[in-house]
């Protein structure tokens, strides 16, 4: 019986899987103060986590998808220091352009209701508003993309 191709297939999956010490998150937001404050609740809250990675501009969050991250955290508004830099629709095109299966989570004060319909149904994002229940509604997204991706068949990282 452990010799079927079916059982064999079952087992290369799992032992090809990532394991969650392996996982990467990316956090894309101008303000410093707000991003160490996320990515210290993220580390508080997920402790098997490999590494939360915090980039100022999602430039250069581009440069650095080759190390595949699992989930970009990603605010709208992303000028407030460099004004040249990219709105965060832009960098979410860019991302999926690059790396599809790529789970982003938007989190921003951006009120225009058409952009954040962009970006949820065109690029298959999750929408969180910055408000006082913003960590906890990230927190329990992130935990949803680990629980749906940990029953799937298929690579839950990139």
């Amino acid at each position: 019986m452990l010799d079927s191709p079916k059982t064999n297939n079952k087992f290369t999956k799992f032992f090809n899987r990532k394991s969650p010490a392996e996982k990467i998150i990316f956090i894309v937001e101008d303000n410093e103060l707000y991003a160490k404050t996320l990515k210290t609740f993220l580390q508080n809250r997920f402790i098997d986590i490999k590494e939360i990675k915090i980039f100022s501009i999602g430039e250069m969050c581009i440069t650095e998808l080759h190390r595949k991250p699992g989930i970009v955290i990603m605010d709208y508004f992303l000028n407030a220091k460099y004004e040249e830099a990219q709105n965060g629709l832009e960098i979410i095109k860019q991302i999926k352009l690059l790396m599809p299966k790529t789970n982003i989570i938007v989190l921003s004060n951006q009120t225009n209701v058409s952009v954040i319909l962009e970006s949820i149904k065109q690029y298959d994002c999750l929408y969180v508003q910055k408000d006082e229940e913003a960590f906890d509604k990230v927190e329990k997204f992130i935990k949803d993309i680990f629980n749906r991706e940990s029953s799937s068949d298929s690579e839950p990282w990139n």
